[in-house]
Formats: C-alpha cells, structure tokens, sequence
C-alpha cells in the first residue's frame, strides 16, 4: 500500500475553525450500537478498511512518537475500543513479545479480532476481552502501553476514565491516545466537486458533533491528562498520505467513506452534490489524506 505520514505540529487549542472540524463517517462512534437491526458486518468493514489506510500513521507512532516504549521488549499492550482487530494486530507485530489485549463492547466486532488474529498469525498473542471501558474493568495485568484509537471522545467522565487508565499502566508506562484532527483530504487544488466535497464533511462533522455531544477538537486533553497525573505529555498531529492513483483499499475506503456519509446525511445534500461525488469512485487523479490528533502521556516511574 502507497502512504507516508507527516508531523504537522501540534494544534492550537484557540482555534477550531469549520474547515477544522470536519472529520469522516467511519468515526462516528465505538460506542457500539446494540441495535439488532445494525449492519455489524458493513460497518466492520468500512472499519477495518479505515484502519488499513492509517497504517502509515500507526507505523510512525510507533516508531517516532513513542520514544518511551520499548516495542521490542514490551510484555503487555492494551488496545481499549479495538473494533475489529486490524489495529490490535498490528501492534502485536510492532511488539512481538507482547501480549495484546483487544478491548471492545461488541460481540461482533471481538469476532473480528479473533478473525484477524488467526489470518495476521498473531492469535497466541491477540486476546479480546468484552468489556466497557467506563465500567469498573477486570483486573489486568500492569500495562506497558494503553493505546485508545479514537474512543476517548465518547466517554461521559473523562477524568475518571483516564485515571483509571493510569491506573491500568505500570510505572513509567505510556498511554497513546489517536483523536480526530483535520478533515479527509481527496481532490486536486482547485476541483470542481470541491465545495461538494466540503459540504459532505461540514454535514458528516455535524452529525457526529450530534451524536457524541461534543466537539472532540474542543477537548483539552493535555489539560486532562495533567490533572489525571500523567507526565511527559506530547500533542501532535500527523497524517496518512497516499498518492494518485490510489490502490485497491484507499479508492474502497473513499468510495465506501461517500456512500456511507450520504446515506448518513439522509437527503439534506443537493441533488447535484450527490451526482458530483458519487462520480469520484471512477476517477485515478484523486489522493487521499487523513489526519489524526496524536497525543501520548507516562505513567511517572514513582508508583502511586
């Protein structure tokens, strides 16, 4: 798969403008629905394709961002709201003497960790565990890392939540946390289909504002995560790049990413928006880039 990721600095905290807080379908909740009517396997795989796109980015985390964690040598990796595993997986690789725990509310999405596991042939080190994180969580044992990919957002007590997570890590262990940041990016400069475009994310941002009840990127998290006693905080935002033409699972995920968030927005785009998007799955000039808030934080070496 074509892509890189950048570093783009770390947001202002002062500026939240529209274009700022446009953001894509696939996340508008982990916070899993129970509704029997929801389509489990269709979700799940606009999932996992997501998570294939951004794994430029989690790679350079990895590598970059976590200067830290010993991946070599780590013991015990948490991934809290892990969907469907492709992540969860793939931190089994960068860590290949880990333990990971896959953590998630859903049956049907722990089925797919188990899935992936077996086909990645990490499964003797990938175990899902069916739990909320806003509950009391079974014991574990103390965690090298607590990686919380785009979950945070959802949760009602955030300062209990991450201090439980502080909790959950060992001394000197390291919390990485993946947010929403900018807006998917697709279209050459200067696009015709561009305004549609900025209107479907404006409506998806939206959407999403609407559901969780907050603008993720109006949250403090460093603030947060000082007040839960964390230390050595870093807040960046970095990007999944891949260039023209895109391979097989970019130009899935953006056609996917399309239908999905028109079918989300339900009529309130004009006709002659929904004919100029939908016509962008045929083209091979269109890139695509996502961007993500990456912060990461220590449990101090001092237990307590």
């Amino acid at each position: 798969m074509s892509g890189h990721s950048h570093e783009h600095g770390a947001p202002n905290d002062d500026a939240h403008d529209d274009d700022a807080q446009q953001s894509h379908a696939h996340a508008h909740s982990h916070a899993h629905s129970h509704d029997s009517d929801f389509d489990w396997a269709r979700w799940a795989e606009q999932l996992e394709l997501e998570a294939a796109t951004l794994m430029p980015l989690i790679d350079d985390v990895v590598a970059i961002h976590t200067p830290g964690v010993d991946w070599a040598t780590a013991q015990h990796v948490l991934d809290l709201g892990c969907g469907p595993g492709v992540i969860s997986c793939a931190l089994a690789h960068h860590a290949p003497h880990a333990h990971v725990t896959a953590l998630d509310s859903s049956v049907q999405l722990l089925t797919r960790v188990r899935h992936h596991a077996v086909e990645q042939q990490v499964a003797t080190r990938v175990h899902t565990l069916e739990a909320d994180m806003e509950a009391v969580l079974p014991a574990l044992r103390p965690m090298d890392v607590v990686w919380a990919g785009m979950v945070l957002h959802h949760v009602a007590d955030r300062p209990a939540v991450l201090g439980n997570l502080r909790g959950i890590l060992q001394p000197g262990g390291t919390l990485v946390m993946i947010e929403f940041a900018g807006p998917p990016e697709a279209l050459p400069a200067d696009d015709p289909a561009q305004g549609a475009w900025d209107r479907l994310e404006a409506g998806v941002v939206a959407s999403r504002n609407e559901r969780i009840g907050v603008d993720p990127n109006t949250i403090d998290w460093p603030q947060l995560l000082a007040d839960a006693g964390f230390e050595l905080i870093t807040d960046d935002v970095l990007s999944a790049d891949h260039c023209p033409p895109l391979d097989d699972v970019a130009r899935q995920w953006l056609q996917r990413h399309v239908e999905r968030s028109i079918e989300w927005l339900d009529g309130t785009l004009s006709d002659d928006d929904v004919v100029a998007l939908s016509a962008l799955a045929a083209r091979d000039d269109l890139s695509l880039r996502h961007e993500r808030r990456v912060l990461t934080a220590r449990r101090p070496l001092a237990a307590s």
